[in-house]
């Protein structure tokens, strides 16, 4: 229940930062004195790079279970500095829950949490490189599971209206040892994590 409100209180932000960039009228002389001189940036304007966004992150590889990370993996609200052209800092934490079966037949119920905090570098344009870490955390029945995650990826940008943008970006991640509860054993390898998302800027 927790999660959900906090999840109402953030697409309400969301819902009014794109209201804002939907009403925004064209930019005055101060307005695009603020605005980005890079053209990079596209028609994109704001005073400051704080946004508020969201994103779904669809992956494949090792979590726990024999199937963990096929498919949706997360639903991530998410919060940052963006300076289209230049780089971005994002934080955001996903949530999403699933069944695995044990061996016995069983299913249990998962609930499944990461803690992302991924760091970009505009190199052409809209196109970018993304280093990112995470702390993941799947708790069910047959026990709590915590482990760490490096990846490297890349991605892009689309700019529409003034103030909000979508992106999209793929990357390799490293997943360190853990133990699995549902296979009984310890666990580690590579996936692959594809993110579809959006930002708006605050101001």
């Amino acid at each position: 229940m927790k999660r959900l409100s906090i999840l109402k209180v953030l697409m309400v932000a969301l819902a009014f930062c794109l209201g804002s960039s939907f009403a925004q009228a064209p930019a005055d002389a101060t307005s695009a004195a603020a605005a980005p001189a890079d053209p990079a940036a596209g028609s994109m304007s704001f005073l400051t790079p704080f946004f508020l966004g969201g994103a779904l992150g669809f992956g494949s590889g090792t979590g726990v279970g024999t199937e963990r990370g096929l498919g949706l993996r997360q639903i991530e609200p998410m919060v940052g500095l963006w300076y289209p052209g230049l780089g971005f800092l994002r934080v955001g934490y996903g949530f999403f829950d699933f069944e695995e079966d044990a061996e016995k037949g069983e299913d249990y119920k998962v609930e499944h949490s990461d803690f992302d905090v991924e760091v970009g570098l505009h190199l052409l344009g809209l196109f970018y490189v993304v280093g990112n870490y995470s702390r993941a955390r799947d708790l069910s029945d047959m026990g709590d599971v915590s482990w760490n995650e490096w990846g490297v990826g890349f991605g892009s940008i689309i700019n529409i209206f003034a103030k909000t943008m979508l992106f999209a970006d793929v990357s390799y991640r490293w997943v360190l040892e853990h133990y699995d509860p549902f296979l009984d054993k310890d666990v580690s390898g590579s996936r692959i994590q594809l993110n579809l998302g959006f930002a708006a800027m605050i101001f």
